[in-house]
């Protein structure tokens, strides 16, 4: 029955509905203080349940970092070349204080690959002062695609809005160049749109 709940409440977790995870875990808290015992879950069921807890109480899914990976030699950063994870760090390192002054915000990096339930992972969220910035990046054109992907980022954390840690969304695509049907609809959404160019190892940001 535990184990059940339990199940119950960490798939809740993994889609990223924190509501229903919290009745889940109300539910399992009551159970095991009636019917619990410490076998009741093994150690990596306890181990995730406060993981739970956190998100719960903070209204945040837990954070991931970047892992260091060695340079290959030889490697160009040209656009053309440049590694979809190398990127994203670069405009993180690089490009956080032209992100500042296009957004008009000052900005915080909170997580990478940051997940959205079911709608997938978005490659960074930024906070600022009252405002969220689910930011994907894509490394050659935005195209299609890119309007539905970003629609779902940005649904995502509207949808988390009563947890109160911000008070606006703003949805942000940085790419090498856009269609220029894609650029025109994520525009009249409201979404901002950046183009990246790299010259020299130097990032440059520039909103369209």
């Amino acid at each position: 029955m535990l184990e059940s709940i339990y199940f119950q409440c960490y798939y809740a977790y993994l889609r990223g509905n924190l509501i229903q995870a919290h009745r889940y875990y109300t539910i399992l808290k009551n159970e095991f203080k009636t019917a619990g015992s410490e076998k009741s879950l093994n150690p990596t069921q306890l181990a995730e349940l406060k993981k739970i807890k956190e998100a719960i109480e903070t209204g945040n899914i837990a954070k991931n970092k970047w892992l260091e990976e060695p340079v290959v030699s030889g490697t160009s950063t040209e656009t053309a070349e440049i590694r979809q994870n190398e990127l994203v760090k670069k405009i993180h390192y690089q490009g956080l204080e032209q992100l500042k002054k296009i957004l008009s915000d000052d900005l915080w990096l909170y997580n990478i690959e940051h997940p959205c339930g079911e709608y997938g992972a978005v490659d960074m969220v930024y906070m600022g002062k009252k405002t969220v910035y689910p930011l994907e990046v894509k490394k050659d054109q935005g195209r299609h695609d890119l309007i539905g992907q970003l629609s779902k980022y940005d649904l995502f954390h509207k949808l988390h809005m009563h947890y109160k840690t911000y008070e606006t969304v703003q949805s942000v695509a940085v790419c090498g160049a856009y269609e220029p049907y894609t650029l025109r609809e994520l525009k009249q959404l409201g979404f901002k749109t950046i183009a990246y160019s790299l010259k020299d190892e130097k990032l440059r940001l520039a909103a369209l």
